[in-house]
């Protein structure tokens, strides 16, 4: 199932959607939670949220997936919100570990709210050489430590 969700992701995330919707759209659709609007729900997200450069759009929407994924295990708020904290610690932990920061700006050495630098960026490939690993990362890990 990961690898399949890994492969769905990089097919997405080889066309005109970004990190976040890459992500969130894989994880969930491998989970048959599918829902039309996970596209435009994690739109804004790219970039840093908003091309901000803040916290990573795969990051982002690994969250926002888990979110999801911790709904079909209990309908208590209080429960779900706290299993969602635990689950979105570990995996922020075993990214950070892994990739060294959780911010757009840091992984991709790229300041995103500069226009100039993120056009250059989209023209010389760099993001499509650097972040489909942090996408390829944030499917595994959600997958792997939903799986258990």
């Amino acid at each position: 199932m990961t690898e399949d969700a890994v492969k769905l992701a990089m097919k997405y995330f080889s066309t005109d959607y970004n990190c976040s919707q890459s992500v969130m759209k894989s994880i969930l659709e491998s989970n048959d939670m599918d829902f039309e609007e996970i596209f435009n729900l994690a739109a804004g997200f790219g970039g840093g949220v908003g091309l901000q450069g803040h916290i990573c759009g795969a990051v982002s929407g690994a969250v926002a997936a888990l979110g999801v994924l911790n709904s079909k295990k209990t309908k208590d708020t209080k429960q779900h919100k706290a299993m969602t904290y635990e689950s979105v610690q570990k995996f922020i932990s075993i990214f950070k570990d892994k990739n060294g920061s959780i911010i757009c700006d840091e992984l991709t050495g790229i300041e995103m709210a500069d226009k100039e630098q993120h056009d250059k960026a989209i023209r010389n490939g760099t993001f499509r050489e650097i972040c489909p690993g942090f996408v390829k990362d944030a499917v595994k890990i959600i997958l792997d430590i939903t799986e258990k």
